[in-house]
């Protein structure tokens, strides 16, 4: 049973009849009930009307001169804008095939002539209910999709995180298994009798760089845990980023000039930026581990500090072999390390860092081609955050 509520509210209905005393009668019925009524005398000027306003229902004369009442119908079924608004067919005639062809033409119903208002009223009033009961039905199923669609979104991020927290332990189980097991294999070593103090000392020496390298890897564990959490967003403080990339590059420019390789500078003045400072200078300091890891001695590594619409872009460009176009998504996963490092020390989580920074600061890493080479780049708002 329709809800009678559904129908309360007042609704636009538009008469399609050349009959003036049928429209008089039509009109002061549906007015009568609340509803506002918009008139057409032909079928051309009912679907010129219908297009523009979009009624609620339409009750609509058979037999009109030019486009009969049928033909109208059909139009209105065949546009998009209008097929789905409930037709009520007026007509004199009563005849099985004369409602057979209304109701193919797409109608919903009929009134008899001479009208009777209170069988019209009621049939208004029915199917007033029944397509907003309609309409509400596809409102339903259109926010129960919506939210199938949302399940479906976070249980496929669900497991795709599933199957990174299983890839990212297998890759930790993996790097630590080589300095575990090496540094197992030197404990093993000192513990021989008739080792030389020398041998004993450098076997030493090297199990510690060993639990060095185990332990860099936790403590990169642990700032990207952090910054996953946003725990550091809540330390932030002001930051000049020129300052950042000139600490950076004295820091690092005794390993540049120990490899042969030149470390330049560019930077603007008055990089304020709102963030991490140890944060920024890690991540910065990545990107220049890795262009001077990677560079050719004699060739030179740039390092810029540039303020662009609203944006600070800590940047840094080398002439080394770069990274291909399909590696590019990858060399940012954690842990993850392409063909070219493989034989460099590192456990693949420079980058990921580096983006991990850069997600914090509500920025982006950016890598393009420096033709030849690579030109990584850490982008963040300017000045305070939003």
């Amino acid at each position: 049973m329709p809800d009678q509520n559904l129908a309360a509210r007042p609704c636009t209905i538009l008469v399609v009849d050349d009959t003036p005393t049928n429209l008089r009668v039509v009109v002061e019925c549906l007015e009568g009930l609340g509803h506002t009524v918009v008139i057409a005398q032909d079928g051309e000027e009912g679907l010129q009307r219908a297009a523009f306003v979009r009624p609620d229902l339409i009750l609509l004369d058979v037999l009109m001169p030019g486009m009969d009442g049928l033909e109208t119908c059909r139009r209105l079924k065949s546009q998009l804008s209008t097929r789905a608004i409930p037709v009520i067919f007026m007509t004199a005639l009563t005849g099985i095939d004369d409602k057979v062809a209304g109701f193919h033409a797409g109608a919903v119903d009929y009134v008899t002539k001479p009208l009777e208002v209170n069988e019209l009223a009621a049939r208004i009033t029915t199917h007033l209910q029944l397509h907003a009961l309609q309409r509400l039905q596809e409102r339903q199923n259109a926010r129960l999709q919506h939210e199938v669609g949302e399940r479906r979104r976070a249980e496929a991020e669900l497991v795709a995180s599933i199957d990174g927290v299983r890839n990212v332990s297998n890759a930790i189980a993996h790097d630590l298994r080589t300095p575990l097991a090496a540094l197992r294999a030197r404990l093993e070593a000192v513990l021989m009798d008739g080792l030389p103090p020398a041998r004993v000392m450098n076997e030493v020496e090297a199990a510690l760089g060993d639990v060095d390298g185990v332990i860099d890897i936790f403590n990169a564990l642990m700032r990207l845990a952090e910054i996953d959490a946003g725990v550091r967003r809540s330390g932030f403080v002001a930051v000049d980023l020129g300052q950042v990339a000139s600490d950076a590059v004295e820091f690092y420019l005794p390993v540049a000039e120990l490899r042969g390789i030149a470390l330049l500078l560019e930077s603007d003045t008055e990089l304020a930026a709102h963030g991490d400072p140890q944060l920024l200078a890690q991540a910065l300091g990545n990107l220049l581990d890795n262009a001077i890891k990677f560079a050719d001695a004699g060739s030179t590594v740039t390092v810029s500090a540039r303020r662009h619409d609203g944006t600070l872009a800590l940047t840094v460009r080398d002439r080394g072999p770069g990274i291909r176009a399909q590696d590019k998504p990858k060399v940012v996963q954690r842990f993850y390390r392409g063909d070219r490092s493989r034989a460099t020390p590192g456990v693949g989580l420079g980058l990921a860092l580096v983006l991990a920074v850069a997600q914090l600061h509500r920025g982006r890493l950016e890598l393009a081609d420096n033709d030849p080479g690579l030109a990584a780049a850490l982008l963040i708002p300017a000045g305070a955050p939003a």
